[in-house]
């Protein structure tokens, strides 16, 4: 990490599935002055049914606008290891990729708007879009979101996958996290626009008012809590 960074925020996440604890998730919100970029490193660490740990770590790069330009998943099992990078190019419009195991390295290459956004497996990540995207006050909007599916092989290039996010609330006034008042915003995040004649249970996230942080998850019986949070 460059000497001129400046860490902003950090803290935890944990994951549950039926109330069973299944995976931790480390953050550090970084900022770099000097390329006017902002980093989040993130470091999540699942427990899979065999006892193994899987690690995933990750770099999801913003230019000075929140755009996502670049990110690196780095994903490891036992004797397993993957990455992939995903590098847009502002200037070009142009989004390449490379996957990278132990068996060799794929690449693609396509052109892509400002318009898309890079995403990542880590729950950070997952709401960066609201910082330079405009939402409809009155409805859902499409967030067209860039993703790899691949794990520890090359099967596809990374696809583009259409949600749709509505802002339920810009201000709770009575969100609690473990007893303790904060000021939250409520997304929800849905598969089908208002037009879809299919009722379905949205993903609900409750955001932080600083750097679109989440600080909580619910979808069914899965949740994703923040555990610990801290300002530097």
């Amino acid at each position: 990490m460059s000497t001129n960074a400046e860490i902003i925020l950090e803290g935890e996440y944990l994951y549950f599935q039926k109330e069973v604890n299944y995976s931790q998730e480390n953050f550090k919100l970084v900022s770099f002055p000097g390329t006017k970029t902002f980093h989040i490193y993130a470091e999540i660490l699942s427990r899979i049914e065999n006892g193994e740990f899987l690690k995933v770590v990750v770099d999801f790069e913003m230019n000075q606008n929140y755009l996502p330009t670049f990110v690196r998943i780095e994903k490891s099992l036992g004797n397993r290891y993957s990455q992939e990078i995903l590098n847009f190019d502002l200037s070009t419009q142009e989004l390449k990729y490379v996957f990278q195991n132990s068996k060799g390295t794929q690449d693609f290459t396509r052109p892509l708007t400002a318009k898309h956004y890079l995403t990542s497996p880590a729950f950070s990540t997952s709401a960066i879009f609201t910082l330079s995207k405009r939402l409809d006050a009155t409805g859902r909007s499409p967030i067209s979101l860039i993703g790899s599916q691949n794990d520890w092989s090359y099967e596809h290039p990374p696809e583009e996958k259409i949600v749709y996010a509505e802002f339920k609330s810009r201000e709770i006034p009575d969100f609690k996290l473990n007893n303790k008042p904060l000021s939250a915003s409520h997304l929800c995040l849905y598969e089908f626009d208002t037009s879809a004649m299919t009722a379905e249970i949205p993903v609900e996230i409750f955001l932080s008012k600083h750097y679109g942080l989440p600080y909580q998850l619910i979808h069914g019986d899965q949740k994703i809590v923040i555990k610990n949070l801290k300002r530097t």
